[in-house]
Parts: structure tokens; C-alpha cells; sequence
């Protein structure tokens, strides 16, 4: 059992919604223990709001949803007092397994076909992030799609400027917070530019400048000042991309 009946009609959900079940999924345990009050003071919104974005997910009212968090760490717990190796596996398993979750076909190929067209495909990523930017950039070149890695923070300032509408902007950044990547993501789409973000699952800045996204599930988002924190999650979607291009270049030749 995972927790992909919260992720199901993500995209449908507020802000606020959003705001909450990022909150559900990074602290199961400690659901358990709050009554639905609790959780709103916790939040600092109203407890209407938590009863209604239950509902909203398809269980009867907060107690359900209660429970089904109950019956979902009862299955992943380990009688393991240590971190050992094989939680380390558990961990890599279980950034793969929701992220890989969190994906839906007609969303992968939406962004998949705006690739192929595209005149050139800009990729943006900072920090830890950048290999997998790179990464991403010279597969797509492999499959005949034009991508250019911007990895100098000059010309990444100067992008803005020159990009045209039959070009695309895709960004990586697990926090969805770097501050370069938001600025030239906003410039973008000012310019009617198609943005194309793979970010954390998360209610981050990002995810909400792009018009096209893409989800990885990650314990950890916050890089500024740990950049040792795992992008499995990143590498997935990265690699998802790829196959489903290779793909559907299959389709059209």
C-alpha cells in the first residue's frame, strides 16, 4: 500500500489543498496522533478545510483518511532500531516507487511531443542538479532533439531575452526554489514560452510559474544548504523522459 490516492487529482487541488497533503506525506507518524483541530492549528487552517480535502480524496471525513495512514506506516514498518543498509535501499525504494506514482501517461507525453517540436530546448539547473541537466540534454540530442545546457549563471541572466515562442524552457530544481531558475521561468512565460519544470512533489514556487510539470517524490527538498540530499526521484523522471521520446520517435518513423 502507498499513498497515491492523495496524488491522484493533484493538479485539481488549491493551493492550500496542496499545502496540506504536502504536510500528510512527509509527516505520516505524526498524523496518527492529531485530531483534526490539532492538525488545523498545526497548519494554521480551518479544521473545515481538513474535512473537506478528505472528502475531497474519497474517504468518508478526517477519520478515514486517519486510518488509511494508519494501515500504510503499519505496512512499511520495520523492526530495525538501527539505519542500516537495507533502509538505505528502503529509502531509494520508496523516492522511486511515489515518484513513479505521482506519473500519469498523458502527462509525460504532452511534455514529450512539446519537446519534439520545439525549435531548441533550453535546460536549467543549478547545484547538485546540474549532471542530471547535462544528462538530460545530451540524451535528447542523441534523439534528434535540439537542447542546449545552460549551466553559466551569465548566460542563464541573458536567456530571458533572447527566447522565442517556438522554444522551450525546461527547468531542474528539486526545492523549486532557486532563485535564477524562478526569475528566468517567470521572464519565460511572460513570453508566452512554454516552461517545462521537473521539481519535487511539493507547493513550490516553481511548480506554479511552469506550465508544464512534472513530479518526483523527494524526503528532503529543502538543498540550500544540503546538497548531499538524494534527486533519485529527479533521475527517474529524467529517464522516463528519455524512454518515452525514444518511444514515440519509434511511432513516427
Amino acid at each position: 500500500m502507498d499513498l497515491s490516492r492523495l496524488t491522484e487529482n493533484y493538479e485539481e487541488l488549491t493551493d492550500l489543498e496542496k499545502k496540506i497533503i504536502e504536510f500528510l506525506m512527509k509527516n505520516p507518524k505524526e498524523i496518527l496522533h492529531l485530531t483534526a483541530n490539532e492538525l488545523a492549528e498545526r497548519m494554521y487552517v480551518s479544521k473545515t478545510s481538513i474535512i473537506n480535502l478528505s472528502k475531497k480524496l474519497g474517504f468518508d471525513g478526517y477519520s478515514e483518511l486517519r486510518y488509511y495512514f494508519k494501515q500504510h506506516i503499519q505496512n512499511k514498518e520495520k523492526s530495525i532500531q538501527d539505519f542500516s543498509y537495507d533502509d538505505i535501499l528502503s529509502s531509494i525504494h520508496d523516492e522511486v516507487s511515489k515518484t513513479l506514482s505521482l506519473q500519469r501517461e498523458d502527462n509525460v507525453k504532452s511534455i514529450a511531443n512539446r519537446l519534439l517540436k520545439s525549435k531548441v530546448v533550453y535546460i536549467m539547473a543549478r547545484g547538485a542538479s546540474k549532471p542530471i541537466g547535462n544528462l538530460l540534454s545530451s540524451r535528447l540530442a542523441m534523439l534528434g532533439v535540439r537542447s542546449i545546457f545552460i549551466d553559466d549563471q551569465n548566460l542563464i541572466g541573458a536567456l530571458g531575452d533572447s527566447l522565442t515562442p517556438d522554444e522551450t524552457l525546461l527547468t531542474i530544481s528539486l526545492s523549486g526554489e532557486t532563485e535564477i531558475i524562478k526569475n528566468i521561468a517567470k521572464r519565460a512565460r511572460a513570453k508566452g514560452i512554454d516552461v517545462i519544470a521537473l521539481v519535487a512533489f511539493s507547493n513550490n514556487s516553481l511548480q506554479r510559474i511552469a506550465n508544464h510539470k512534472m513530479y518526483c517524490f523527494a524526503h528532503q527538498v529543502e538543498t540550500k544548504y544540503n546538497d548531499l540530499i538524494s534527486r533519485v526521484g529527479l533521475h527517474a523522471l529524467v529517464q522516463i523522459l528519455i524512454s518515452y521520446i525514444n518511444m514515440q520517435r519509434g511511432v513516427m518513423l
